[in-house]
């Protein structure tokens, strides 16, 4: 379900998916792009109307220290990062259309440069996940958080966007509560839906300092498609033998995922 909120994008409750074992829970697990440019709206929409009484911040420290969540009152703060260095693609609310240019121009020679198309980049980022022993531990922290230390009220977990980092992270949790993975790549492709008006506002700031090509390159790069979390789970298969092998090996036991369905399944 879309939270309509005044500055932060991609903002959803979970709850009403169906699994094979309940239906989750609302007001109890909720995602969303960062904190930084909540409104005082927003965190009362968010607060009263949600209930949000936890955050957990997927972002690196560097990603934090330029651009730190709002703070709320009576909500508690917590940073799981799930990669250890920041990757292209930041946040560039707070920039202006000639600077967010220059840093994608540089960004798309970096990834030329490697012989990288936006989306070959994108793609390589979701096996990477499958890989990195840096996010399976990130996986692994939170995922046992949300098993272990359940509380009166909803959590919301954020990156930058809410697309890469919260997608996969979502989908492990979908799937630790017993979600079909047609249904878990349908709330992973809502964040094109979502996220229009935020990357709309981005593409129309750039507009005047870019080529019809490096646009159409952007525009891309601010959407998620099926193909990248399908890498996810088609490499997470390939070097475990199954997503569960593969949430075993993050440290999750069969124990947090019983939790984690008896915490947010109704």
């Amino acid at each position: 379900m879309k939270i309509e909120l005044e500055k932060v994008a991609n903002a959803r409750d979970l709850g009403g998916i169906k699994s094979n074992f309940g239906i989750v829970k609302y007001s109890k697990l909720l995602r969303s792009g960062h904190l930084g440019v909540a409104s005082e709206k927003d965190v009362a929409k968010l607060t009263c109307e949600h209930k949000l009484r936890r955050i957990v911040d997927l972002r690196t420290a560097t990603e934090i220290a330029n651009n730190p969540d709002v703070t709320i009152d009576g909500v508690e703060w917590v940073n799981v990062s799930i990669i250890a260095a920041t990757t292209f693609g930041i946040t560039f609310e707070k920039l202006d259309g000639a600077t967010i240019a220059k840093m994608i121009d540089a960004g798309i020679a970096r990834m030329a440069a490697r012989g990288e198309t936006p989306t070959d980049h994108l793609r390589i980022l979701y096996k990477n996940f499958a890989h990195d022993d840096y996010s399976h531990r990130g996986y692994g922290k939170f995922l046992k958080l949300l098993a272990n230390e359940p509380i009166d009220g909803a959590t919301l977990w954020h990156c930058s966007a809410g697309k890469d980092r919260v997608g996969t992270c979502t989908a492990l949790l979908l799937h630790c509560l017993g979600v079909g993975r047609d249904d878990i790549m349908r709330d992973y492709m809502l964040t094109n839906e979502m996220n229009r008006d935020h990357s709309e506002s981005i593409l129309n700031k750039i507009r005047p300092y870019v080529s019809d090509e490096v646009y159409a390159l952007e525009k891309r790069i601010l959407m998620v498609d099926e193909s990248y979390l399908n890498c996810f789970f088609d490499e997470v298969e390939k070097q475990f033998g199954s997503v569960d092998a593969f949430i075993t090996h993050c440290g999750v036991s069969d124990d947090d995922i019983a939790k984690l369905r008896s915490n947010y399944l109704e």
